[in-house]
């Protein structure tokens, strides 16, 4: 005869439990949030908008493997599209969620309590970041 299973009493999520881990999974959906709120951790805080767009674009341009070209013009055409989409649609959001602070006259993002919370949720979820 088997014993019996003691199963945890289920959780039950309040609808707005189910609105904060949406936003929060919505805040790290894209890539380049994510990439940039690591990239601020590993820099202790704070950066400048370029420093971050140029190291994006590196890491990206380095991980994609279609990638063969080592001009310097396809280079800063990536820094450049990288730098654009964080300036319009990734910092404000960011910035909206209290996740990194930004300063528009410096172009400066600092990494906020909150930032460093949703890295330790993703850790948490996908396991160790790898670099």
């Amino acid at each position: 005869m088997t014993p019996p299973i003691n199963l945890p009493e289920p959780t039950i999520v309040s609808e707005s439990g189910l609105e904060a881990t949406a936003a929060v999974m919505g805040l790290l959906a894209a890539q380049r949030r994510r990439a940039l709120l690591r990239y601020l951790e590993r820099v202790d805080g704070a950066a400048t908008l370029s420093e971050v767009a140029e190291a994006i674009a590196t890491e990206t341009r380095r991980s994609d493997p279609a990638v063969i070209s080592d001009h310097a013009d396809a280079a800063s055409r990536a820094v450049r599209d990288t730098r654009i989409s964080l300036h319009h649609v990734h910092v404000p959001k960011l910035a909206e969620a209290d996740a990194i602070d930004y300063d528009p006259e410096t172009e400066t993002l600092t990494l906020l309590e909150r930032g460093r919370t949703l890295l330790e949720r993703q850790a948490a979820v996908c396991g160790p970041i790898r670099e």
